[in-house]
């Protein structure tokens, strides 16, 4: 009993705290629609120390169901999309694997071919860096085709010099001749075609294939660097949510603390739908 009050206090105290982002949530979409697009990790499953423990709770995955019956839903990760796709496991979502360079959905596939140029690149890259980084334990190197990840969150604090120096050593050249780019994330490395697309753009490609008319609202939520371009392409658009135990600088407008939270606003959004129509109209409206 007293663990189920304490649950209910804490759902209790983030409800207020995410008040404006549910009158927004209320004024802006309720009545028009909207679509709904999600990273994964640190959004939809905590953020753990592999990235092969990041198993979607049977709770979120049935109000990712739930959520599909009335929404158009989407997954933008940076994960391969046959891994996002397995991990999910439900239908009628649309997925954006790598970063955005591979979709795939109801009727719709998409795989850049400026990034299938660039995988014989990134495949020696990986095979360079695994051999290179062998002896450092922790450390990770995800090898997803179009895309790769170095992981080095389980990596001793004493190496991390180690491992930066050669992972550097050896993507440098291959930064250097403008065919990849390595941005930085969560205790990762993120190694992608040098090309104009990342997130941001992979969103409005799926939105424009959802919503051509430009009807609905937009609501993307999460939690790392490379979701900030999908912040910043919907920054006139839509509603952006960054999902992060600190308040960081983001071009998201608004902030939910973690995996649990985020749980609350689809529970929230999902109420909201099923009672829309017995509210009156705009009462948590921002004016």
């Amino acid at each position: 009993m007293a663990k189920e009050n304490v649950e209910k206090n804490n759902a209790e105290a983030a409800m207020v705290k995410m008040e404006p982002l549910l009158s927004q949530l209320e004024y802006k979409c309720l009545g028009r629609g909207a679509a709904l697009l999600f990273d994964y990790d640190g959004t939809l499953t905590p953020i753990v120390k592999s990235p092969e423990l990041a198993v979607l709770s049977q709770d979120m995955r049935g109000l990712l169901k739930r959520l599909t019956k009335r929404y158009p839903v989407a997954i933008i990760t940076g994960r391969s999309l046959a891994d996002i796709k397995k991990l999910v496991g439900l239908k009628k979502i649309y997925y954006a694997g790598n970063h955005g360079f591979e979709i795939s959905g109801p009727k719709i596939q998409l795989m850049s071919p400026q990034a299938e140029h660039v995988y014989p690149t990134i495949s020696k890259l990986c095979t360079e860096l695994k051999n290179g980084l062998g002896h450092i334990h922790g450390v990770f190197v995800e090898d997803k085709g179009l895309t790769a990840s170095v992981h080095y969150r389980r990596v001793a604090q004493k190496e991390l010099h180690d491992l930066k120096n050669i992972f550097w050593k050896m993507a440098k050249p291959h930064v250097n001749s403008a065919k990849i780019k390595v941005t930085r994330g969560k205790k990762v490395f993120e190694i992608r075609p040098n090309i104009k697309w990342n997130k941001g753009k992979a969103i409005i490609w799926i939105i424009d294939v959802i919503d051509p008319k430009k009807e609905l609202t937009p609501i993307y939520l999460g939690d790392d660097r490379t979701d900030e371009d999908g912040f910043l392409a919907l920054k006139d658009r839509g509603l952006t949510v960054l999902v992060s135990e600190r308040r960081r600088k983001s071009n998201a407008k608004f902030l939910l603390k973690n995996v649990a939270e985020v749980k609350i606003f689809l529970k929230k959004l999902i109420d909201g739908v099923n009672h829309a129509y017995t509210r009156t109209p705009r009462s948590n409206a921002v004016e």
